[in-house]
Parts: C-alpha cells; sequence; structure tokens
C-alpha cells in the first residue's frame, strides 16, 4: 500500500488569534516544526480571508482598504445585532489591528514557505474561490457577483466565473501568488457568506446575463422559465462549465510556474451553497464537473467532500440523497466511487471537516473527542483507498493540544501501508 498523505490546512488568519498583538517569523517556525515532527506532508497556507489579504498585495484587497469601504450589501444580510454594529463601523478608520502589525514584521506567505522547505514539507497556497465577502473589488463591481433571478441582486462575496471581468481580477491574484514558486495551489470551498441572511427560494441565484445568453443558445428558451428538472440539469451544467473553464486557466498558469493544482471538490453532482449556513436550502448551485478536471489533466489532486461534513449526518446531506447505512458515514460509502474513477491519475484526498467539533463535544458529532474522530478517519482512508486526507485545521491542534492525535494516526497509517 502507497503511503497515505497527511494534508494540514494553515489559516493564517485564526492562527492570528493565538498570538496576541502580532505574529512572526519564530511563530511560522515553531508552527511548521510541529507539523513535520508530528507527521505532515503538506500544508496549504491561507493568502486571504473573506478576500482580504494576508500578505504585501497589489491586486486584492487590504485591511487598510476594507476599513474605508462600506459594505452596504453583507450589512443588508446581517442579523440585526450584527448589522447594527456592522453599520456603526463600516467605512471608518480603525486602530491598527495584529493583521497589519504581523505584515509589518513579515511577509507571512514567503515566511512560511521558507519554513517549510528547511523543514521538508510541501508548501501550498490556499485560494478561496467563493468566500470573498470583504472584497472591494466585489463590492464596488456588483455585476462581478453571482446574480440572483430578478437579475440586479447579487450574492454578497460570491464571485460569478461567467463573468469576464471577475475572471480576469481573480487570475491576477492566481498570478501574484504564483510569484512566490508555491508547490501547488488549494483551490478551497471554504464561503462564509453562507453565514448571511438569504430569504430568497431554493436556486435563486446564478442568473448572471452569460449564463442565461449561454442557456438560451442551447435549449432556445429563456433562463428565466426554467420548471423542468431537465431544464435545471442543463442550467446548473452550464455554471459548471464556466467554472470549469476557470479552472483551466488556473492549471495553464501554475503548470507554467511549475505548480501544481488541488482542487476543493464537493461530493454527490452539484456544489450546493446552503443557508442557513450547512443546512438543507440550496440557494446556488452548479454542476461538480470532477470527472472532467481529471480526464482533461485539469487538477494534480481532488480535495473529497471540500468544506463539507464526511463523518456526520448533517442537513446539507439531505438535498443530496445521502443517507448512509447504520455503522457508515458520507465518506465511506462516497469515496470508493472516485477512488475507482480516479484509478491513480490524480491524488484523492478527503476533507476532515471542522475537527474543534470533536474537542468541544459538540452534540451530533460522530466521534465522542478528537482522538475518535482522527481514528475514524485513518479507518476509512484504509477501508476506501484514499489516497490521503487535507485536516482542518491546524489551529485546532494548537489550541486543544492535539498534534499528538496527527502523530498517532501518521503512524497507524504507516504501519498499515508497510503490513
Amino acid at each position: 500500500m502507497k503511503r497515505k498523505i497527511i494534508v494540514v490546512n494553515v489559516d493564517f488568519f485564526d492562527e492570528l488569534s493565538l498570538h496576541g498583538e502580532s505574529m512572526g517569523p519564530e511563530d511560522v517556525e515553531t508552527l511548521i516544526k510541529q507539523c513535520k515532527e508530528n507527521g505532515m506532508d503538506r500544508i496549504t497556507w491561507r493568502a486571504a480571508g473573506w478576500g482580504v489579504a494576508g500578505y504585501p498585495t497589489k491586486v486584492i484587497s487590504t485591511s487598510e482598504s476594507v476599513n474605508l469601504t462600506d459594505f452596504a450589501l453583507v450589512a443588508s444580510r446581517l442579523p440585526e445585532n450584527e448589522r447594527n454594529h456592522y453599520e456603526e463601523n463600516c467605512g471608518k478608520p480603525r486602530p491598527e489591528t495584529s493583521l497589519q502589525r504581523t505584515l509589518k514584521r513579515m511577509d507571512p506567505i514567503a515566511t512560511a514557505k521558507a519554513a517549510c522547505k528547511r523543514h521538508g514539507i510541501e508548501f501550498y497556497i490556499w485560494i478561496d474561490v467563493i468566500d470573498e465577502r470583504n472584497s472591494v473589488f466585489l463590492n464596488n463591481h456588483p455585476e462581478c457577483q453571482v446574480m440572483g433571478r430578478d437579475g440586479k441582486t447579487p450574492w454578497p462575496g460570491l464571485r460569478s466565473y461567467a463573468n469576464a471581468a471577475a475572471v480576469e481580477n481573480e487570475l491576477e491574484l492566481v498570478d501574484e501568488l504564483l510569484g512566490y514558486s508555491p508547490d501547488g495551489l488549494y483551490l478551497s470551498l471554504s464561503c462564509h457568506s453562507r453565514h448571511l441572511e438569504f430569504p430568497e427560494p431554493d436556486d435563486w441565484f446564478g442568473f448572471e446575463e452569460p449564463i442565461a445568453e449561454a442557456y438560451k443558445k442551447e435549449t432556445g428558451k429563456s433562463l428565466f422559465d426554467i420548471s423542468t428538472q431537465e431544464e435545471y440539469d442543463i442550467w446548473h451544467r452550464i455554471k459548471g462549465d464556466f467554472f470549469t473553464e476557470f479552472l483551466s486557466k488556473v492549471k495553464r498558469r501554475a503548470d507554467a510556474k511549475k505548480a501544481r493544482v488541488m482542487v476543493g471538490t464537493q461530493f454527490g453532482k452539484t456544489t450546493n451553497l446552503t443557508c442557513p449556513y450547512f443546512e438543507g436550502d440550496v440557494k446556488f448551485r452548479f454542476e461538480t464537473q470532477w470527472k472532467r478536471w481529471v480526464d482533461e489533466g485539469l487538477a494534480d489532486a481532488l480535495v473529497l467532500a471540500d468544506y463539507e461534513w464526511p463523518w456526520d449526518r448533517v442537513p446539507t446531506w439531505i438535498p443530496k440523497g445521502f443517507n448512509p447505512p447504520a455503522g457508515k458515514q458520507v465518506a465511506d460509502i462516497c469515496a470508493p466511487e472516485y477512488v475507482e474513477y480516479i484509478d491513480g491519475r490524480v491524488e484523492a484526498l478527503i476533507f476532515s471537516s471542522w475537527l474543534s467539533a470533536y474537542a468541544q463535544h459538540h452534540n451530533g458529532a460522530s466521534a465522542a473527542d478528537l482522538e475518535g474522530a482522527m481514528r475514524m478517519r485513518a479507518q476509512t482512508l484504509l477501508d476506501t483507498g484514499l489516497d490521503g486526507i487535507c485536516l482542518h485545521e491546524a489551529h485546532t491542534f494548537e489550541y486543544y493540544d492535539g498534534f499528538a492525535t496527527i502523530a498517532e494516526m501518521r503512524a497507524n497509517l504507516d504501519k498499515a501501508s508497510k503490513g
């Protein structure tokens, strides 16, 4: 059996919360050293949080630019208590933040990459492709966001890959980050805008003009008149086509820099954005064209169940029709199809979901504690033939003193691979 890959996501913005006034190179060194000593092979380092750069940028929002921008579209969808606080502070200069103080001390991406090189860990840069609710660019260009059925209501912070200007702007970010010469990029499906309120019905978003034009050209009908399941399937596929075209452009750029591309991939036919957060109401979705990504060489790795809960019975699985038998989880019943189809052509990794839920003994978690959750995940890797796991996130293991659980996973997986 081939050695299993252990990846850990490092959310730089969560890391800041652990380090008081600011974070420095010595903190990054300590973290990367811990990752190496406890058996991790690769880290993904978050470049931006909610569309705000965590590194010196010439392309996307900075904390300074966000502080001076009025995000009325976001504020209008916040719960009342949060909205009042947001509106009181939005567009006003604020005291220096830990992010700003940290950026005076180091370039976090360059520092993390150098530390990974010293310790022999692969370094990937994590890019949020649908998680930009504080993006100044998208705020100033609402037409570049996913649009509602009325043709004028945008989903705040959700970039439309059917919009040429939105794609061009995102590719500028890709080019800037590839300038760091990482081992790879991780295109993540994190989406904090799902915390906002969307009273609209299911499938109300995804009506941008290029999508409507493509639908009309293919079917001869108006997108705004869709009603049958067949028509909905065509619509979801067209949205997926636009995302796949964007992915092909990212892959060409990454190949030119000898960087690999790891793509977040939800289980099932479509990538669903739900609201309320992680519930069963699907406000926007597009076809997940993972077989094309494999067949056309557009991805070097798929992170399956990316930002889903593959080891828990949660409402988001209901619209996808996944209901595992007793003693099994969605990860166990879904992963084998991907492993079989991929057949070694790309890495098949699986997203580990929010491990803090187990450390906190959260009601509904499928394991009683962090240790049990990690053992469950290791067993799934062995049973399904997956190539590895993408643990979310380093902050959990630091905050709950859980690095030993990763070391145990590494030892158990290595023992099985040699057995």
